[in-house]
């Protein structure tokens, strides 16, 4: 047992309780409607700045300051830049905490507002997560990614009163560890959560993906860039709502079902740099929605199904780069012509030549196929669209003569490819 961990923990709920009943300028009545929602508030304030304070809206230096002392804003960050600015009070100041920066509230019943959505991300919170802000009865959106949170993940957060209106979890990008609580599942069953998106990337999550996931109505799961292990349960596969599917950088085994052609809506998936082996099963060719699919450096074999081109008219990312997949590229791949912006098959063991059909992709950005066995020419008509004026603003191929033969594998019409290779993965830029 963390000894230390177990005395914050109590000194956080003392402190919180402390704030309400001493030092709160609002100073509440035991029947106030906000009373336990702004104890919570408090609570979350005090154990999420156990290290050092938050990069912005800390409590005011003076409580009983005026508004304007107590006023503060934070950037609206988005992908790590601030593109707006939230306004909003300090934490712990005099203010409804309904106007406590980061907070947003819904009036739910005559002038009672209730939190709905907790937006603190890119603002150095730390320490452990407390599992009892989710007792916010409707709390819909939990937005703390970005920020420096560890510990494991509170299996309270879904309890019997718990993450009942909860409908995003985004915790990514912050230092939680261990497992993904499968009592999680269990409780929101029994409890009728309505939880679609979990976003638990960019920890240090370890074990198995909870086979209990596939029992949710999940739309978006995100995973990626922890250390989990183990196959994909099945039953993710059966998750018929399931719109995005991040699983990559993680240590996961075993195959692509054929089961991935029940996700109709998928729109984005992506397995790269996992252990999946195994070969392309054709029913990937029933995801029509499918916007980007992401295979790159698996252990993945075989050749690309027919009905991968014949039925994925909405893909604008291709890429299967870093695999062992064999056959030839189909003259199909010019049924991608209406969306297709990047197509990425290079370090694989192709052969052939490239097709001409490759011309009818005219929206094409990028175009990565070195290190393969293909032979022959970049076909003349596809770099005529890019000389008029094409999107294609990287082509790779092995272009660069062999240094034994001194003749390339694949000739290149003067200036249409970007950079050429040579067999040994030497690359230079044109």
């Amino acid at each position: 047992m963390d000894v230390d961990l177990v005395e914050f923990l109590l000194e956080t709920r003392l402190k919180a309780f402390d704030w309400i009943v001493n030092l709160d300028p609002m100073q509440l009545e035991y029947d106030s409607p906000n009373l336990v929602q702004r104890f919570l508030l408090v609570l979350f304030s005090y154990q999420t700045t156990r290290n050092k304070p938050w990069k912005e809206c800390n409590p005011p230096a003076i409580p009983h300051g005026s508004a304007t002392a107590n006023f503060c804003y934070r950037p609206d960050y988005v992908s790590g830049e601030a593109t707006s600015h939230v306004w909003g009070d300090q934490w712990l100041s005099a203010s409804h905490e309904c106007k406590w920066a980061g907070i947003i509230c819904e009036t739910v019943q005559a002038e009672e507002r209730t939190v709905v959505e907790l937006r603190l991300y890119w603002n150095d919170l730390n320490g452990p997560l407390p599992w009892e802000i989710t007792r916010l009865p409707l709390l819909r959106f939990l937005r703390l990614n970005d920020n420096m949170l560890t510990g494991a993940l509170p299996t309270g957060l879904f309890s019997k009163k718990a993450g009942v209106a909860l409908e995003s979890l985004a915790l990514y990008s912050n230092q939680f560890s261990g497992t993904i609580p499968a009592e999680w599942v269990a409780n929101l069953l029994e409890g009728s959560g309505k939880l679609a998106n979990i976003h638990l990337n960019r920890n240090t999550l370890t074990g198995k993906i909870p086979s209990e996931l596939g029992l949710l109505a999940i739309k978006s799961l995100s995973l990626a860039n922890n250390k989990l292990t183990g196959s994909i349960p099945q039953e993710i596969f059966n998750q018929t709502s399931l719109e995005s599917l991040f699983l990559s950088k993680n240590d996961l085994t075993g195959t692509l079902p054929s089961e991935v052609g029940l996700l109709t809506d998928m729109k984005y998936l992506n397995l790269n740099y996992t252990q999946i082996s195994g070969s392309l099963p054709s029913e990937i060719g029933l995801l029509n929605q499918l916007q980007e699919l992401f295979l790159s450096n698996t252990n993945m074999q075989g050749t690309i199904p027919e009905e991968l081109y014949m039925g994925l008219d909405n893909l604008l990312f291709f890429g299967l780069d870093g695999c062992n997949f064999t056959g030839t590229i189909s003259s199909s791949v010019g049924l991608f012509q209406t969306k297709l912006r990047h197509l990425y098959l290079a370090n694989n063991n192709f052969h052939g030549t490239l097709p001409n059909e490759i011309d009818a992709l005219t929206l094409l950005r990028e175009i990565l196929v070195n290190g393969n066995d293909l032979s022959g020419t970049v076909p003349v008509s596809f770099c005529q669209n890019r000389y008029a004026g094409g999107k294609a603003s990287k082509v790779v191929a092995d272009c660069l003569p062999n240094p034994e033969t001194g003749v390339p594998a694949i000739q290149c019409p003067s200036d249409c490819c970007t950079s050429c290779c040579d067999e040994t993965g030497l690359c230079l830029a044109n």
